[in-house]
């Protein structure tokens, strides 16, 4: 009992003495821990040793952003600093007012990043073409750790006229629905990262043209198909979002799966693609969260 209590109060001594250090912060960032000895004019000495005959070190006042004394109490250099300090937490104080419910308990995250989010993506790229989505997201935990991604995406096609002499060429216009869970391993941030698997399905159409040679005549004709198109597949996609302020944010993601339905109906025939074939997307979006 008597070894228990000795450790516990050498353990409390070490966590005392560790909390009565003082830290130096400099403007550029760097930290310095020790005991401070004097604040002088224009700089302020410093001892980096609990040692009473240990060197003194010294430190220009211009260089410093602040100090931190061990008791608790703050020193400011740089008053504009300090300023936008004390702003910056009476704005976090009152997000939190704000978020507390009717019986004042405060959010279980930060409340400055809302639940909903509304995407604009200007442009995607998928194996079918390049395009532009309109998406939704609700975060469903206190935690901000799930969110629910509901993304709708369209696929432009391009020019599918060939050259004389080329024999066949495609380009798909397709919509596509891809419910996505995405899952926040730390939870929201600034900087935020997420992963997720998304169920999508496509509907559209694939245009074809053909070129045809006649070497009897030695003239080339060309003819035009119009194809239905449904493709469905999973992905699994990778998502970081960047909050530029309290309601706008950009992100970004990538997707990488697999595509198990890709089939196509021409007249009374229908075509469809053997096996499982890999597919993908790129995404830049635009974020207004609410």
């Amino acid at each position: 009992m008597v070894r228990i209590l000795t450790l516990a109060f050498f353990f409390l001594s070490l966590f005392t003495t560790l909390r009565a250090q003082d830290v130096l912060v400099r403007k550029n960032g760097s930290i310095i821990e020790g005991k401070v000895v004097e604040v002088g004019v224009d700089k302020v000495l410093y001892k980096i040793s609990k040692e009473a005959d240990a060197a003194n070190f010294a430190v220009r006042k211009n260089e410093l952003l602040r100090i931190e004394f061990g008791n608790g109490q703050t020193i400011w250099f740089d008053k504009r600093a300090e300023r936008n300090t004390e702003r910056g937490e009476r704005n976090i104080d009152r997000s939190a007012d704000r978020g507390r419910d009717r019986g004042g308990r405060a959010p279980e995250y930060d409340n400055q990043f809302r639940k909903n989010k509304i995407d604009i993506s200007p442009f995607k790229a998928l194996d079918s073409g390049p395009g532009f989505g309109l998406s939704y997201e609700r975060i469903l935990d206190k935690n901000g750790n799930f969110g629910l991604l509901l993304p709708l995406t369209m696929t432009l096609p391009d020019s599918y006229y060939f050259t004389v002499g080329s024999d066949r060429n495609q380009s798909d216009q397709m919509y596509y629905f891809s419910p996505t869970l995405k899952v926040y391993p730390f939870g929201q941030r600034r900087v935020t990262y997420a992963i997720g698997p998304s169920l999508f399905a496509g509907v559209g159409k694939r245009f074809n043209n053909y070129t045809d040679f006649d070497p009897s005549t030695g003239v080339y004709t060309s003819r035009d198909e119009e194809r239905d198109r449904f493709r469905m597949g999973m992905l699994v996609n990778n998502f970081v979002n960047f909050q530029i302020t309290q309601h706008f944010q950009i992100g970004l993601n990538a997707g990488l799966g697999a595509r198990y339905i890709d089939q196509e109906k021409f007249r009374s025939s229908t075509f469809r693609t053997t096996g499982m074939e890999i597919t993908g997307e790129f995404n830049f979006n635009l974020g207004f969260r609410f």
